[in-house]
């Protein structure tokens, strides 16, 4: 403050000298250009770089049991400074105002329960070069207890962090009484739509198998749900392959008379040996309720969705807008299918997670992205999600914040590499640049059974 201050007075006395007002200044003062570079540095973040904090509103935690004495059960709960900042630089001063949890110095970190109050309120803020305070902001942090709460049918959405199913089993055993539903179910004994490499987009155009499956929730207009099976090869292959595509207790059915499934764009109704075509060029819409229909599912209380990392990993900066665009606008129109079939379906938006450093992006994708050029998608994609998706409880839309909750340094897998051929020192390094290991993974459900709690609880 006092330099600032002088800095005015003597741009003032400066008007009537032939010195330009940054000589000036820094004769008068004995200034070496080392720190007019700090000074210029310190404008800029304030003025060009003003960095966003990406939380929702509330954040909804699980507490452990009272006078806990189970160790192995204890809960914990932290928000990473780096995930949730942009842009993000160590010179930041992190500081936080709360009645409870503590500044680690790189997260806030909540894992003492016993005299904690019901709801507390979290402001971060963050803090330039000379004490400059750059933006903070504030939201509601609500406990809930880890009790059985009424059970609940959950649907999870999503692509191969769904379909990794650690964190949908980390969520159900905190919760018990969920009841997963959907037709994947890989190795952890839950049910979902996870699947690897697919985009929000792909649920909305994959009716016909190109190796990678097809959408469960594509269906011919004018045809009901049960009467269409799908794409023909894909379903001839569920029928000669021990395959997972298909959902525990439903057997998939040998081909019979009254089913129409679609092959090179054409809907054939088959009967006695014989397809019949009934419609060229079908139009396919993306309908929950004839997905409800076709696969005899149990109406789901939540619906979880999770996407982002496929539509980002190589979305360039010049391309991002558009990107960003498209992802909205599914998000919209799957909320908006699910909603036309009940609108009392609680609606969860997971805010997508950060990759791992360069040398895993590197190793895995070679030159055709970065990690910083993914970190500045994640985290504008998460900014307009908690924007556009946040505040809207009461139309059961609800925002997850996974982004905050999972350590991209430690939930990562990593591995001691050396640094050249040559050499015999050895680095630790991520080896995976975008899935977490067992660890992060539990952390994303961590913030999911919060939600899930805070759903059941109201």
């Amino acid at each position: 403050m006092v330099q600032k201050i002088l800095k005015q007075q003597i741009m003032r006395l400066a008007k009537t000298t032939d010195l330009c007002i940054n000589n000036f200044y820094n004769v008068i003062c004995g200034i070496m250009p080392r720190i007019t570079y700090i000074e210029e540095k310190d404008e800029m973040i304030m003025h060009c770089d003003k960095p966003i904090i990406i939380l929702p509103e509330k954040i909804s935690v699980l507490r452990d049991v009272k006078n806990q004495s189970i160790h192995t059960d204890f809960e914990q709960y932290s928000i990473y400074y780096k995930n949730i900042i942009y842009p993000y630089s160590e010179e930041y001063d992190v500081q936080i105002e709360c009645e409870f949890g503590k500044n680690l110095g790189n997260c806030w970190r909540l894992e003492e329960f016993n005299d904690i109050a019901d709801t507390f309120l979290l402001t971060l803020k963050i803090y330039g070069y000379y004490g400059k305070l750059l933006t903070e902001k504030s939201c509601r942090v609500q406990i809930f207890e880890k009790k059985e709460y009424p059970t609940v049918n959950l649907l999870c959405i999503g692509d191969s962090m769904t379909m990794a199913e650690t964190y949908i089993a980390h969520t159900v055993n905190k919760l018990k009484n969920i009841n997963t539903i959907g037709l994947r179910n890989i190795s952890h004994n839950v049910n979902h739509e996870g699947r690897g490499g697919w985009t929000c987009s792909a649920y909305f155009e994959k009716y016909t198998d190109d190796g990678w499956g097809i959408s469960p929730f594509l269906f011919p207009e004018g045809f009901d749900g049960k009467e269409y099976y799908g794409d023909k090869k894909f379903y001839e292959y569920m029928l000669n392959t021990n395959t997972d595509y298909s959902h525990i207790g439903t057997s998939v059915t040998p081909i019979q008379d009254g089913m129409v499934i679609c092959d090179n764009d054409k809907l054939y109704r088959y009967s006695k040996g014989i397809y019949d075509v009934v419609c060229e060029n079908p139009v396919f819409k993306f309908d929950f309720s004839k997905y409800i229909e076709r696969y005899s599912m149990p109406t789901p209380d939540i619906v979880s969705i999770l996407f982002g990392a496929n539509e980002f990993q190589i979305c360039s900066y010049s391309e991002f807008d558009n990107e960003l665009n498209k992802f909205i606008c599914n998000l919209n129109n799957m909320i908006e299918a699910i909603h036309k079939y009940n609108h009392n379906i609680k609606i969860v938006i997971n805010l997508p997670i950060c990759g791992g450093d360069q040398y895993s992006w590197g190793t895995q994708l070679g030159c055709k992205s970065s990690a910083k050029q993914y970190e500045y998608c994640i985290k504008m994609a998460c900014s307009a999600i908690t924007d556009l998706f946040d505040r809207r409880r009461n139309e059961n839309i609800f925002v997850c914040p996974m982004l905050a909750v999972c350590d991209t340094v430690n939930g990562f897998q990593s591995d001691y590499i050396k640094s050249n051929i040559y050499s015999e020192h050895f680095e630790r390094h991520i080896t995976n640049w975008v899935h977490p290991s067992e660890i992060g993974y539990k952390q994303m459900g961590d913030a999911l059974a919060g939600v899930i709690a805070d759903i059941c609880d109201n």
